[in-house]
């Protein structure tokens, strides 16, 4: 993770090229747990001290391991990924952008956009007009 001099946080992927950006609202809260996971010596943002270079289900593991108590809903790795991907769609991102982010085929994405809601008659408007 990479935290530029504006402040975007961009996430690397390891053997990917995928361009992965932290959504703003949580750039700050990355950006504290990155250099603390750097000056606590493991370097592990997810699950520090853990000994395993590599873990096949981290991020679903780390939530398995942080449920919360009492009437919350439990999380789940897969839902918040589609939660950031219906976010995403429903600010309009291009498909493209949206998909390579997500590691997918734009063509995958269609089974989100029932949760996208709706533009309102004036924005769509424009947006056909080409304005």
């Amino acid at each position: 993770m990479r935290v530029l001099d504006d402040g975007t946080v961009i996430v690397a992927a390891p053997g990917t090229t995928r361009l992965i950006v932290a959504r703003a609202a949580f750039e700050h809260d990355l950006a504290v747990a990155a250099d603390t996971a750097l000056t606590g010596g493991d370097r592990y943002l997810f699950r520090p001290g853990r000994t395993a270079a590599y873990a096949k289900n981290l991020v679903a593991s780390w939530t398995w391991a942080h449920r919360p108590t009492g009437t919350l809903p439990p999380l789940s790795a897969r839902r918040l990924r589609a939660d950031w991907i219906v976010e995403l769609l429903s600010a309009r991102i291009d498909l493209t952008v949206v998909a390579a982010a997500a590691g997918l085929a734009p063509s995958a994405l269609a089974r989100y956009s029932h949760f996208v809601p709706p533009l309102d008659t004036r924005t769509a408007t424009e947006l056909l007009r080409g304005r």
